[in-house]
């Protein structure tokens, strides 16, 4: 309960920053909190070497962490209508399953937010909007872990890594590996990681930071995928989540007359 009575301090804080509200010192927060010097001061200095906070000449404003949590948010609202064109492009061209996700910090999953069903005949991968993942299985969710945070990363990689198909190869040192690869490479492509019969390729989206704040993805049975049809699927990902990255970057109310 303590760990929990000192989030609770420092979410005291960080709410008395506003729009209204210009900096503040350690003197005004505290006299405004009620908390102890002591305990804000430690706060206040965890807070600023996270980035939530940034202190200039003994005032403090909201520091870029902060900024870029605020905007993931919005972003996560925004995202189905921001790549809702770039789905129906990728699903036009390759006629397999696009799937779109979003990384919940919260609980450390990849959620679905989108799909679009393949058109093909016969065999097709469906996926439930709503439907979450394990952060260590599935396409989807390593091209999110790839590019967490070095610390999130490891707790990953000393957790559980059995595959939401637990007959699907894992292991600490093979999975250590796909997440350089995807760092290098930009895309991950996985088989029968999530369901036996199924190929993902899939790329992250990220913010301006280069934090991951979800997914873009093809999901087909593998019987139809060969390597020529991965290298196209491998393009057309990449540049989709390019481009998402892109229109994530631009300055509201940027294109528009």
């Amino acid at each position: 309960m303590q760990g929990v009575g000192l989030l609770q301090k420092g979410f005291q804080i960080l709410d008395l920053f506003s729009d209204e509200r210009g900096p503040w010192t350690q003197v005004e927060l505290a006299r405004e909190t009620g908390l102890a010097r002591s305990t804000l001061g430690r706060l206040v200095r965890f807070l600023v070497a996270r980035g939530y906070l940034m202190e200039t000449r003994g005032r403090y404003t909201l520091g870029f962490a902060a900024v870029d949590l605020g905007r993931r948010a919005q972003s996560q609202f925004d995202l189905v209508d921001l790549a809702g064109d770039l789905l129906e492009q990728l699903a036009q061209a390759t006629a397999e399953t696009i799937i779109l996700t979003v990384f919940d910090e919260a609980r450390g999953c990849v959620t679905c937010l989108a799909q679009i069903p393949s058109s093909q005949g016969g065999l097709r991968v469906f996926e439930s909007v709503g439907a979450s993942y394990p952060l260590h299985s599935g396409a989807t969710s390593k091209a999110v872990l790839a590019f967490l945070p070095e610390r999130r990363r490891a707790s990953v990689l000393d957790g559980d890594l059995t595959h939401v198909n637990s007959r699907a190869p894992s292991g600490r040192d093979r999975l250590a590996a796909e997440i350089e690869a995807v760092r290098d490479q930009g895309y991950i492509v996985t088989h029968d990681e999530t369901y036996v019969g199924v190929t993902g390729v899939a790329a992250p989206i990220l913010t301006p930071r280069g934090l991951p704040l979800g997914s873009i993805a093809i999901a087909a049975p593998s019987q139809r995928v060969d390597a020529a049809t991965i290298a196209e699927f491998v393009a057309r990902i990449q540049d989709a989540g390019v481009e998402l990255a892109t229109r994530l970057a631009a300055p509201a109310g940027a294109g528009e007359p």
